[in-house]
């Protein structure tokens, strides 16, 4: 974080303290105070919406909502709770859950949440930690391949279904015959991006569909073996060979490529969906991303509701929630902002996200494919010392070298913090 950005989160968190009680009133009701990360106007609008319909809903609680810069949320949380006031609710990413619950921001919501709502909610939109869950998310986010149809029917590619998703072989046949059709760089992955969280995010289910991982999942205390193993090698080598065969740009001048046609293909969220049909319209095609030999992984978990330990009205806090989890209020801001619905439930009521609806695809994508990073307090560690790594091999270097610097960085990082304190630096997350 810059000196600058830094300065104006400590401006606006020293604000928002200053006018911050853990609890109040407001028209004869208890009040409780909802910390969010700042989003884009569209989804602001509609978790307002879903908080104003709560509040509309009974006479008991009312929810204030506070905005914070994403790019200082996290430290934003930590500074807040040394000095006390961490508000009662909040929305937190999902891969910093452990790390939260290891340094006691967070409450349990085993007792709060029941089962009945659990069992609809999919796995990768709960987040749990030893066996208990501290967070819970109403929509998430799908990967997927956005392309032309006309682009592939120029070559003759086959277009792949969820069923049967490219290979890398037919894939990396598929850019190499779009090259050879005149684009510059085929394929856009985003690679201007600076932030740890998109490469995080956008590669590491690659890595495990080549078959390599963050964290070895069996005990989440080492990455040597799954970061830097045979499996994750390759995968090195392959990403490097997207940059030294021209196949993707490594500095795209802005986050267009697929818009303006300069990329055949772009691999990215469905946040993009919009832009891309008003672009391209009933040309355009979603595909699942490719199964690289281990099957087709997407990133799974994204911001989510959760529960301050220090909460005085906990069975308030997760009576929103609670509301928040209903089918219908999933449909409403899956409809107002084209978030994924993160039950079956949900995606039937909404218009775009039911069965045959325009956006289906990305709740089938969601449901058969998405995959949590793993659930470590050392997720800001694990995130950063990635993102360096992919950066260096996308610049050329050796990608032993590099998965080796970032295992070792990881497993250092894990053993200081059994070894010492209970909290890693999030700085670290980038």
């Amino acid at each position: 974080m810059s000196h600058r950005r830094r300065t104006m989160t400590v401006l606006l968190l020293s604000a928002i303290l200053a006018g911050c009680s853990a609890e109040g009133r407001h028209d004869g009701r208890t009040e409780l105070v909802l910390w969010r990360h700042q989003a884009g106007d569209i989804e602001e609008a509609a978790g307002q919406g879903a908080i104003d319909r709560f509040n509309a809903s009974q006479s008991r609680w009312h929810i204030t909502a506070q905005s914070l810069p994403q790019g200082g949320y996290t430290q934003s949380i930590v500074a807040a709770s040394l000095a006390g006031q961490l508000p009662c609710l909040m929305t937190v990413d999902q891969p910093m859950v452990a790390n939260f619950v290891e340094a006691g921001h967070l409450r349990p919501l085993d007792e709060l949440i029941p089962a009945t709502i659990t069992a609809q909610v999919t796995p990768a939109a709960q987040g749990r930690y030893e066996g208990h869950l501290y967070s819970i998310g109403q929509f998430d986010a799908a990967l997927a391949l956005f392309t032309r149809r006309s682009a592939l029917a120029r070559i003759g590619a086959r277009i792949p279904t969820l069923d049967h998703p490219w290979s890398l072989t037919e894939f990396d046949m598929v850019l190499q015959r779009l090259k050879a059709t005149g684009y510059r760089h085929p394929l856009d992955l985003a690679t201007r991006d600076t932030k740890s969280d998109w490469w995080t995010y956008a590669f590491s289910p690659i890595l495990q569909s080549f078959g390599g991982d963050l964290l070895d999942r069996r005990t989440l205390r080492s990455a040597d073996g799954a970061l830097n193993g045979p499996e994750a090698q390759a995968f090195g080598r392959w990403f490097r060979s997207l940059f030294t065969r021209a196949l993707v740009d490594r500095r795209e001048p802005d986050d267009r490529a697929f818009v303006t046609g300069r990329a055949a293909i772009a691999y990215t969220g469905n946040w993009w969906a919009p832009d891309y049909r008003a672009a391209v319209g009933d040309d355009l095609l979603i595909l699942p991303p490719p199964d690289f030999g281990h099957g087709t992984v997407i990133g799974g978990g994204s911001w989510q509701w959760a529960i301050s330990s220090s909460c005085p009205h906990p069975d308030g806090a997760s009576a929103f929630i609670r509301f928040l989890e209903r089918p219908v209020e999933m449909a409403r801001v899956a409809d107002a902002a084209g978030m994924i619905p993160v039950s079956a439930e949900g995606a039937a009521l909404s218009t775009d996200f039911r069965p045959g609806g325009r956006s289906r695809i990305f709740f089938d994508l969601m449901q058969r494919f998405a995959r949590q990073r793993p659930a470590t307090p050392a997720f800001p560690v694990v995130s950063n010392s990635v993102f360096f790594a992919l950066q260096n091999i996308a610049d050329g270097a050796d990608p032993r070298d590099a998965l080796d610097d970032a295992t070792d960085a990881i497993d250092q990082a894990i053993a200081d913090f059994g070894n010492t304190s209970r909290t890693f630096d999030t700085e670290k997350s980038g």
